[in-house]
Order: structure tokens, then sequence, then C-alpha cells
């Protein structure tokens, strides 16, 4: 056959210019194509990396992706070309090797069409070039059609393989089929005298288990046992996998080594692909076992909920002497926190030990390992709020030395942690380091940030920050004040001012010192909240309240309506505006009224019965089917405090627990408000102290706030308990 010879045969005759890809018109895709074969290691990188970007595009799959598919299976196939271990990569990519279930539409046809190549993929396990052998091997993760060929063969070519990144990926990718196919009988292994041969592993799950104990018995490469120790782990069932054991071959993997993922390149491209593979190579730059991290990674995540044993695992690692093992627990310790709960305070205290290991080594240079170790234990420090109190001295007493450096934003990885950081086209912001000092209430923190809320450029979170003190940052009054009037208060994108206003609210009525500069000022949700929270000191603004508070602007008119309350009292105002925006169709709106209702409520109980329409208009919205169960949980809320009567409120935080995990932390809290009548509750609250896994937690990924939203939630659901007892 013609593309035998020629793998680009008929690569004109498809009508690329009426296909589409992320950019535009796919007429550049035969380009691309031949540029993944090019002799030159350049070409083949800067067409790579317009696969991936354009073609490909963060994972999509498009005719044109499809289209393709065709021609990669033939570069792949030809053993004279370049570049062929790349390619099988993408096509691995384009078939969703990663994650192959519940495919629709064109990426479940670009599945098929790849694993359909299988006399192509059975034939490269045994190719020559090992990396192309390992990419088969991760490949063959896509095959949800047909696990068993693909298993079988994976384990009867693990006892001819001698390279171990290829032996780690087959035993990767049997233990990723067997969770997949979980309630399939007959999942197919290798046999039972060796690991790897032609005979099935009977018993699906059990069988895969079986065999991974093997591999684990008899594999000499260190790096191979422990992954089949953490898919072992991840597998479940079997006799619980030792962190002794797993500790002991890590410890022989950094005495031994590991090859680098690829040899340092001697060419430069101006893509991202080029970006990332300089990264790794700096990275890997020095290291005797550049994969292990990602082997850390892999046992820690294998343990999966037992928390203390991925605690004591990773702690060591922490402590041990060699800087490699410290760098590599870093990444897991973070991905552990921010999803998982637990007893973190050996943990964090080894993290705070990391931190001072440089400075103790009396470090200075950029780049030095304890450096790097450095950085990246204030990173994770930096996300984990109160619970990163244990390291507290640790960082108070690197920062106290470091004497008000700022640091761009190029040199976070140098030996002495900044307290603030310029960047190139915005304004600073504070370091990590003090970052996470502030988040554990640490007052040392105070200081500095005063230090920093002087300078000419002011970091844009710094009033933040000083806002989590509340009362206890009025010392930093005089400062406050001073940048409230020296800051623009008219820059659109300049959200200072208004943070400054928001860190005032949070010191309360001792902030009426500031009354006078507030004089003037543009008048923000900010701006009223510090107003309110002042309370009737700030009466002399009335006048500028009533008019916020009849703003079409709706979170403005709310925000002046509740600071107009609480400055002089005027009920009427405020519970007007809530009426004006609780029988709407906006959602958003109808929460936020109920919410100033709730506000409102004790107050006109004292003065006023609420009217009976309202009462009976929050009734509904109590039961109404919410997508997101923000919108009943409040108009509950405002209902109860209007009523004192619970019988409307009791079904509510149930009902939105599971709707919508991100309510569940003001359920809790209208739980503890309604005491002992809410305790049909009480299982609900029990089983989520009980769960290990954080409320909030995600496979994607996670976000800054994580950890210290799910602790929120937990110290809510024991302040329900006991409210209840």
């Amino acid at each position: 056959m013609a593309h035998e010879l020629d793998p680009f045969a008929g690569l004109g005759d498809v009508r690329w210019s009426r296909m589409r890809h992320a950019y535009g018109p796919a007429t550049e895709v035969p380009e691309l194509l031949r540029g993944l074969a090019d002799p030159d290691p350049a070409a083949r990188e800067t067409a790579l990396d317009g696969m991936y970007g354009a073609v490909h595009h963060q994972g999509d799959v498009y005719p044109c992706t499809l289209a393709a598919i065709p021609f990669l299976l033939r570069i792949a196939a030809a053993s004279d070309l370049p570049g062929r271990a790349e390619v099988v990569k993408l096509l691995a990519s384009i078939a969703s090797a990663e994650d192959p279930t519940e495919l629709t539409g064109p990426y479940k046809k670009a599945n098929r069409t790849v694993t359909a190549a299988w006399p192509l993929w059975e034939r490269l396990l045994g190719d020559p070039d090992p990396r192309v052998r390992e990419a088969v091997a991760g490949l063959l993760a896509a095959c949800v059609d047909g696990p068993r060929a693909a298993v079988t063969s994976l384990t009867g070519r693990l006892g001819d393989e001698d390279d171990p990144g290829v032996r780690e990926t087959i035993v990767r990718t049997v233990a990723a089929l067997c969770r997949r196919q979980r309630g399939a009988a007959g999942v197919p292994g290798g046999a039972d005298d060796v690991p790897g041969g032609t005979e099935e592993v009977a018993g699906g799950a059990e069988g895969v288990r079986d065999w991974l104990g093997r591999v684990l018995a008899m594999e000499a490469e260190p790096q191979v046992r422990l992954v089949a120790l953490a898919e072992l782990a991840s597998l479940g069932g079997g006799p619980a996998v030792e962190v002794g054991e797993a500790l002991e071959l890590l410890t022989a993997l950094y005495e031994t080594g590991t090859p680098p993922a690829a040899p340092p390149a001697d060419f430069e491209t101006p893509t991202l692909i080029g970006a990332l593979r300089r990264a790794r190579e700096e990275r890997d730059a020095g290291r005797r076992a550049p994969r292990a991290g990602e082997l850390v990674h892999t046992v820690s995540e294998g343990l999966g909920e037992r928390v203390g044993d991925r605690v004591r695992l990773l702690t060591a690692l922490l402590r041990s002497p060699d800087w490699e093992c410290q760098v590599d627990a870093m990444g897991p310790a973070h991905v552990l926190v921010a999803n998982w709960r637990g007893d973190y305070a050996g943990l964090v205290s080894a993290l705070g030990e990391r931190v001072l290991g440089e400075r103790a080594l009396g470090g200075r240079g950029r780049g030095r390992p304890g450096a790097v170790v450095m950085s990246r234990a204030v990173g994770v420090l930096d996300a984990l709020g109160e619970l990163a109190a244990p390291a507290a001295d640790a960082l108070a007493e690197v920062l106290a030395a470091t004497e008000r450096r700022v640091a761009d934003h190029t040199r976070l990885e140098d030996a002495e942690p900044p307290w603030v950081i310029e960047w190139p086209r915005d304004q600073p912001t504070v370091s990590p380091a003090l970052h996470a000092l502030s988040g554990t209430g640490d007052e040392r923190a105070l200081p500095m940030l005063a230090w920093a809320l002087e300078r000419e450029r002011m970091p844009r979170d710094v009033a933040q920050l000083v806002g989590r003190f509340g009362p206890r940052a009025a010392p930093l009054l005089p400062l406050l004040r001073r940048r409230l009037r020296d800051l623009p208060a008219d820059q659109p994108h300049d959200h200072r001012h208004d943070s400054i206003c928001w860190a005032l609210s949070r010191v309360g009525p001792r902030a009426a010192e500031a009354l006078p500069d507030l004089l003037g000022q543009p008048v923000t949700e900010g701006w009223l909240a510090a107003v309110g929270a002042i309370g009737p000191g700030a009466s002399v603004y009335e006048p500028i309240l009533r008019e916020a508070a009849a703003s079409p602007e709706r979170r403005l008119a709310m925000r002046a309506a509740k600071a107009l309350w609480l400055v002089t009292g005027d009920l009427g105002v405020a519970v007007a505006v809530a009426d004006r925006y609780l029988g709407g169709d906006n959602p958003y709106a109808v929460r936020e009224a109920a919410d100033l209702l709730g506000c409102l409520a004790p107050a006109m109980a004292e003065r006023e019965r609420a009217a009976k329409p309202r009462i009976t208009l929050l009734r509904r919205l109590a039961r109404r089917k919410d997508r997101y169960g923000w919108v009943p949980l409040a108009a509950a809320r405002a209902l109860f405090r209007l009523t004192g009567d619970p019988e409307a409120a009791l079904p509510v935080p149930a009902r939105v627990w599971e709707l919508n995990r991100h309510t569940r932390t003001e359920a809790a809290e209208l739980c503890a408000e309604l005491q002992r009548a809410a305790v049909d509750a009480r299982p609900l609250l029990e089983a989520e102290l009980g769960r290990a896994r954080r409320h909030n937690a995600s496979d994607d990924g996670y976000g800054s706030a994580q950890v210290v939203d799910d602790e929120k939630l937990l110290r809510r659901c024991r302040e329900a308990l006991d409210a209840m007892s």
C-alpha cells in the first residue's frame, strides 16, 4: 500500500480548509503533521506545539483532529522516522488515555479510532526504542472497550522488558485498567509463575492485586517496586501497604538515582512545549533521581484515605538529610493537606524546619538546594491558614532576619524570603512567607504588614491581610488612615483603596477615628461596610447612606441599607430595600434580600410584627426547588429569626447539604441557631466530621482558600453539635 512507503500519502486530498481548529481554519495541519517527523528536533517540537495548541487545544477534539489520526498512526508505525514517541503520546492524549470513561461524541470516536489500531500497538510494545515502548504502554490505558487484550499484552511483555521506565508504565496501566473495570469479571493479567506471562489472572481486581504482589516481590528496580506498592495500596482489599517498606524503597531509589525523562536538548524553540521542556531540564539539573518526585506522589496518592500513613511518609521525607527527598515531598504534602482532613501538626512542624534549614546552613545563594527547599516549604504553608501555626515561629524568625526585603518575582527561590514581591506589570504583593504568617493570626506579622502598608508602592493585598486581624489591627489605624488619604480612589483597576475600607470594617467601632478620612471618598461597598461597622458614631454620614440606599445598583443599595440601620437604627428604609428585591426573579438578589432580612430580624421582632405577606413569601422561598440551595437557606434563616418558629427551617439544611456542598458551612451555622430543634440533623453533622476527604476537594485541582474554608466548616459543625447538647 502507498502509505507503507509514504506516511503522508493522501494528505493533500483531505479538505483541511473546510475544517476548523481552536484558532480558525485548519489549513496548516498538513505542515504540522509533516513537521512531526522532521529530522530537525526543533522543527518537531514546533510542530508538536502547534498540534497541542490548536488541533488538540486543551484536550479538545475537532473534525481536523479526527482527520489527523490516520496520519499520526502511520508516523508511529514508521520505524525509520524520528519523533515517534511524542506522536504516540499525542495519540494517547487524543484518545483520552488519562481518563477514557464516559466519553461521548468526537471524544469517543477518537478513542475508538486510536485503540482500534490494536495490531500496531501490540507490535510497538516490542519496538527497539524504549521511549516508544513506554509511550505505547501508557496509551493502552485508553482501551476501555478491550481491556482484557491490553492487560494480557502488557503483563506478558513485562517479563521481557529491560527498561525500568517501560516496566513502571506497564504496572501503572495494568492497575488503571483494573480500576476502571472493577466489577467486570475476569480482568486478565500475567501468569502465576513469573510477573508477566500470557496466561490470564483470574478473579478480576483480586487477580491483578496478586499479580502486583508478585511484581513487588520479584522486581529488582526500586522505582518499579514503588509503583507496584502504590498501585496495590490504591486498589485496596489486600494486606495494608507498610509505610516503612515504601520509605526503604524510596531511600534506595534516591541512593541509586534514576535516569532523566529525556536528555537535555541542545536547541531552543519559542513554544510553550519548549518552555515546559526547559523548565523540566532546569528542575532536574543537579539531581540524582529526577524521576523520584513522581513516584513519591504516586505512593502518597496510592495510600488514599490513609491520611495518617501519608503524613508519616511525607514527614519522614521532609526530615530526610537528602534535599531531593525534601523537595519531592512538598508537592504531595500540599495535595494531601488541600484535599484530606487529618492531624497535620507534625507535618507542618517539619515544613517549618525546612523553612529554617537554609538559614541554619548559612546559605545566601540563589538556586542552592536549601533555598529551593525553603521556598517550596513556604509555598505549602501559604495556603494552610491557621493550620500553619506549628510553623509560625520558623516563619517569624526567617522573616525577621531578612530586614524588610523586597524581591523581584523571579527571585522567589532566593535563600532569604522577602516581605514584598514586585511584579513587572502589576502592583506588588505580600510575599508567600509573610502571607503564611499572617494566615496563622500570629501578631508578629503586624509590624511587617505595617511596613508594607507604608511603602510608596503599597502591595495590593496587604490591607486585606491586616483586616484578618480584626480589632487586633487597631494599632495600624494611623497607617490605614494615611493610605486612605493618599492612594488614588478613582482608578478602576486599583482596588487598594477599597481594601483599606474593608480592613477598617474588620477593626470595628475602634475605626471611628478614621471617620474624617472617609469624608469625600467614593461610596463603595467597602466604604459602606466601614461606616456600618463604626456604628452610631458615624451618624454624620446619614444623608450619604440614605442616598446610597436609594441607588439602582442592588449590592450598593443593600449594603447602604444595612449600614443606615447600624448607624441610625432606621429599620424602615432597610426593610423596604430588602422587600424591593425579595420577590424578584434574580436568585442572587433574592438571596441577598433574605440575608438582609435575617440581619434585621431581631430589631424587626422588637419593633413590629413582620408583615404576613413577607412571611408567606419567605416560607415559599424556603421550600423552593433551587439549583444551588442558597435561596432556601437564606430564606429559612430569615424566617426562623423573624418568627422564632423552627418548623419551616428544619428541613432546609439537610436538603441543601448534598445539593451543593458549598452551602454546608452556612447550613451548619443555621443548625447551631436552631439548637435543640435541629437535633435530627445531628447524624448529618457527625457524618461530615467523620469524613476524611475535605468537602470542597476536587480531582481537578484545588483553590487557595480550600483548606481554610473546610476547616471553617468543621468548626461550625462542632459548634452546631455543642448547641444541640
